[in-house]
């Protein structure tokens, strides 16, 4: 991984001053993109840590909440309408499900839209976050919090991807193994997108 870490992310993002309709929009509920736009809106804070090797910081969420549970994911949550923007939203649900202080983060940018299963559109916000902070999550919401080499989280080649054919559509499960962890989903597809985004191609070093 080269050392200038700031610069090689703020060039994989899209700038925040673009906008969030300038972002491409990848249908994981409806590969041929032919549902309407989910009701809800939602947003996850991808946290860089900035360290010698960089990692990224992933939560598995509490398994008496009724959404997800038990599943590995981003610091995030729906959009509530005290929140100023999507930045905001992300940056709020990282302060209240791992204790991460506003003056601890650098947020960078958006990766792309994704629309899920779950009838949300979520927006990921990329930030840099200071190696010295240490993660306090809520047990209500989070019962681990574990960190990923950046290196292997956005490498193609680390995943395995699993066909899935119905009789109306095909779409395709990615997945990561990582210390008794299961990345798949939303997650896997947003850091996918960060590594091509980063120019990681399958089993190169980024």
């Amino acid at each position: 991984m080269p050392s200038d870490l700031h610069a090689i992310l703020l060039d994989a993002v899209s700038p925040f001053d673009e906008g969030v309709s300038a972002l491409k929009l990848r249908a994981l509920r409806d590969p041929e993109g032919l549902q309407p736009r989910p009701n809800r809106t939602a947003a996850v804070l991808v946290p860089v840590l900035d360290k010698p090797e960089p990692e990224i910081l992933l939560t598995v969420r509490s398994r008496e909440l009724p959404q997800h549970p038990g599943q590995v994911s981003f610091p995030g949550g729906a959009v509530c309408q005290t929140d100023r923007s999507a930045i905001s939203t992300a940056l709020r649900e990282a302060k209240e499900e791992i204790g991460l202080d506003f003056s601890q983060v650098s947020p960078l940018g958006f990766l792309d839209r994704l629309d899920t299963i779950s009838d949300y559109r979520v927006l990921p916000v990329v930030g840099l976050v200071r190696p010295s902070f240490v993660w306090q999550p809520d047990e209500r919401e989070v019962s681990e919090v574990f960190t990923v080499p950046l290196r292997l989280a956005v490498d193609h080649a680390a995943f395995s991807h699993e066909q899935i054919v119905m009789p109306d559509r095909s779409y395709t499960i990615s997945s990561l193994q990582w210390q008794g962890h299961r990345i798949w989903g939303v997650t896997a597809a947003i850091l996918l997108n960060l590594g091509s985004r980063m120019g990681v191609s399958p089993g190169s070093q980024a």
